[in-house]
């Protein structure tokens, strides 16, 4: 496998189940071992580790309890410092109204969880090759007569 064509160096995954941590870890490791990889289990975790870390990418799960992921993309996006950091919501959820919303707040792209390993892979090994150094770019595609779709 060829490494090079990995834009992003660092990666952040906030995610309360720990099982998808483990799976999104174990897919990482699979498809990029250089990346530097955090995790953290919640929102308030995650806002605490950004005043001093500032990944290449954020994948922030919605469902977490105290701060959920749309509390927290509205605090990024509030936040100048990271104002532009590009951000995947990450979720189960398949509803069009929850992925309408993670976009209107400032997701720049939506993914839903996949159910195995190597769907997990190949949307990972896509999604890790975008040019995220113009993450409203990446949005944009994914809007289609004024509705969000999630990333297929």
């Amino acid at each position: 496998m060829i490494l090079n064509r990995f834009r992003v160096q660092s990666v952040l995954l906030a995610d309360d189940d720990a099982d998808d941590r483990l799976v999104f870890s174990d897919v990482i490791r699979e498809i990029h071992p250089k990346v530097h990889l955090e995790t953290v289990s919640g929102g308030v975790q995650l806002l605490k580790l950004l005043e001093h870390f500032a990944p290449d990418l954020l994948f922030l799960d919605l469902e977490m309890p105290f701060k959920n992921g749309l509390e927290c993309l509205s605090e990024i996006r509030n936040n100048e410092r990271l104002a532009t950091l590009p951000v995947v919501v990450f979720s189960s959820t398949t509803r069009p109204a929850n992925i309408q919303t993670a976009y209107e707040m400032g997701a720049n792209l939506f993914l839903i969880k996949e159910s195995t390993f190597n769907q997990y892979s190949a949307a990972l090994t896509t999604i890790l090759s975008l040019e995220w150094k113009e993450p409203e770019k990446i949005k944009a595609q994914y809007c289609i007569n004024g509705r969000y779709a999630a990333f297929s």
